[in-house]
């Protein structure tokens, strides 16, 4: 048999600010292993500790999957940042020689885009640590809003909600803003004593806006609770995100179909509500996280068909995959 045809596996791996995962699929979808690590966006970290990451999860994914390396017909990596030249550059550089023509590159946001879309024209919008709308147009163009990082940009995002709850907390300790059960939460969250401590802890930290982006749930859970700093803290992030889809539809100029992706749009959370409802396009809650979509770009890319089949497998990867179907909504 030629090693051409012992090539039956297609690894995916979804790349982000603050972690990666990676997964190993058969020509038939169904999943066959699955590792997570550490963020592996070249753009915040050391490329050499991104590889490492990288090479230790594509070792984890055959090693589970009992697959070899010339095994693999096709291998996708979305990461963030890897539209820019000087990223692909490097991936390129460290991955091309082992991998050949199997190896494909793209933004963490198309990985996204397809775990809605397996494939189509869209667009996506990301809200996790940061935040981003891009577009992919049926006749294959690009376009973006946002994802302008946290010193100047992220609106909406986990960094973003964060920061705004920490600073809603210390205006309520100064006696300037309203009280919020945010400061009960986020003092015990960060493990301080008093609001005051947080900007010890918070500019003490190695990765401060990783730190803010996790206490974004605890704003999602007390807007739930009916915290009204918190409710409203949520709106003005929802606000935010649909200004970016929005934008990015005009900018796009045709109606698409918008996924919904990230950290905080992945659950059934308050801020993802706000935007289902305040929405004036269609909205796609994906069937499965966004490593799948890569898994997809792997498949497709690679010349195999994604029929129902196949994304039904996929979706097997997801607790809500089979429920929500990724129907739009």
């Amino acid at each position: 048999m030629r090693s051409s045809e012992k090539r039956r596996w297609f690894l995916g791996i979804d790349g982000g600010g603050s972690k990666t995962t990676a997964a190993v699929c058969g020509a038939d979808g169904r999943i066959a292993a699955l590792a997570a690590g550490e963020g592996s966006n070249p753009l915040s970290r050391p490329w050499p500790e991104v590889e490492k990451t990288l090479r230790a999860l594509i070792r984890d994914c055959l090693r589970q999957a009992g697959a070899a390396a010339q095994e693999v017909e096709g291998l996708f990596f979305g990461l963030a940042g890897a539209d820019r030249p000087q990223v692909q550059t490097m991936i390129v550089n460290a991955f091309q020689a082992e991998w050949g023509e199997r190896l494909q590159i793209d933004n963490d946001a198309v990985a996204a885009l397809y775990s809605g879309t397996w494939g189509g024209p869209g667009i996506v919008l990301i809200a996790g640590t940061g935040s981003i709308a891009c577009a992919l147009t049926a006749d294959g163009s690009r376009h973006r809003v946002g994802g302008w990082g946290y010193l100047v940009g992220d609106e909406g995002s986990g960094f973003d909600l964060g920061r705004q709850a920490v600073a809603a907390v210390l205006r309520a300790f100064d006696g300037r803003g309203e009280a919020t059960a945010l400061t009960g939460m986020l003092v015990s969250h960060y493990g301080v004593d008093t609001p005051d401590q947080l900007i010890a802890r918070l500019y003490g930290s190695p990765n401060p806006r990783r730190e803010l982006a996790g206490a974004a749930i605890l704003v999602d859970r007390a807007a739930a609770a009916g915290d009204a700093v918190a409710g409203r803290l949520v709106r003005q992030a929802a606000a935010s995100l649909l200004e970016l889809a929005e934008t990015c539809l005009a900018k796009a100029g045709e109606r698409l179909p918008v996924v919904l992706a990230g950290g905080l749009m992945a659950a059934d959370t308050m801020l993802r509500r706000a935007v289902l409802e305040l929405a004036r396009f269609e909205a796609v809650v994906p069937a499965a996280p966004p490593v799948t979509g890569c898994l997809a770009a792997a498949l497709m890319r690679a010349g195999r068909p994604l029929d129902a089949a196949v994304r039904k497998n996929l979706c097997r990867f997801h607790p809500e995959g089979e429920a929500n179907g990724g129907e739009l909504v």
